[in-house]
């Protein structure tokens, strides 16, 4: 028992010192802060959290999750970090950050799915010990993050700890069945080699894609393919994305755009007419930024 509060203590001043360090400190006196939160008993880096909760926030609170990106194999949730105090501190939302187990041949997106339910999970229990209930979620992502907000709000909205009503993404994966991510016009595959993500999307898939018999993995891509799940009831989404994207093909965004108009979702589409995957025209940025907020205080108040 002695020793156990020992390692509680260590872990608060460790937490403190973490947070000063950052410069994050000035954030406390109106915010809960918590840090590096593990979600899993298996207390791993790549299954943690962040969550910052206004001291304002009671009862029925809506909440805002950020997903990194990095090709579904790097990245990290500390890229966000500092968003999260400045959406709490600025706009009153609890906001949280996560990390997912990287892609490998042992963890498929199923796997990565798995960790935003476990995730929700344990953020729903640390804002019911402040008497705060999360019950509706704003997912947000870029990239990686993008795909796995659309996949999840998309695919598992009916079982997820906190209900997703919200989806804002920038150039996130729609349709992995779309042959440009295995051509060699794809400026990853260019550089590093054409099997560079034939090898990601067969482990993220758990299928080997073999390219003389590309169509056998098609069921399989198309199971983790957020336009598969687009119906009347999917969530609202706002998306956007470089039409000089050489990483995700912009097909993908004008696909999504159609399949949502079919099924008379709500949603909104930015373009960024000169930008390529990082998204650079400041411009359409600005619009989408106003989109988000908006989408926030609609969904989440």
């Amino acid at each position: 028992m002695l020793l156990t509060r020992i390692c509680a203590l260590l872990t608060c001043i460790a937490t403190f010192f973490n947070v000063l360090f950052a410069g994050y400190i000035r954030y406390y006196p109106h915010n809960r802060i918590f840090l590096r939160r593990y979600y899993t008993e298996a207390r791993t880096e790549r299954q943690t959290y962040d969550l910052v909760i206004p001291k304002s926030a009671c009862g029925r609170t809506g909440l805002i999750l950020c997903i990194h990106g990095g090709g579904w194999v790097e990245g990290s949730k500390d890229a966000y970090t500092a968003n999260l105090m400045q959406l709490s501190e600025e706009k009153g939302f609890a906001a949280a950050c996560m990390n997912y187990r990287y892609v490998s041949e042992t963890v498929g997106f199923s796997d990565v799915l798995d960790d935003v339910s476990d995730a929700l999970a344990s953020i729903r229990e640390a804002g019911a010990a402040y008497g705060i209930q999360f019950d509706r979620v704003l997912l947000t992502g870029i990239s990686a993050g993008g795909h796995i907000s659309l996949l999840y709000a998309y695919s598992r909205k009916d079982a997820a700890p906190i209900k997703p009503v919200c989806v804002v993404e920038l150039c996130g994966p729609t349709d992995l069945e779309d042959e440009f991510y295995y051509s060699d016009e794809n400026s990853v595959n260019h550089s590093v080699g054409a099997d560079y993500f034939r090898g990601i999307l067969s482990h993220g898939i758990q299928y080997t894609i073999d390219p003389q018999h590309p169509d056998a993995a098609r069921p399989a891509l198309r199971q983790y393919s957020p336009l598969r799940y687009v119906d009347r009831d999917t969530v609202p989404t706002v998306f956007g994305h470089g039409e000089q994207d050489t990483i995700v093909p912009y097909q993908n965004a004008l696909d999504l755009d159609a399949k949502l108009t079919d099924c008379g979702v709500e949603h909104a589409f930015v373009s960024f007419p000169n930008s390529g995957h990082g998204c650079e025209d400041s411009a359409s940025m600005s619009k989408i930024m106003a989109l988000f907020f908006s989408c926030a205080e609609k969904y989440l108040r």
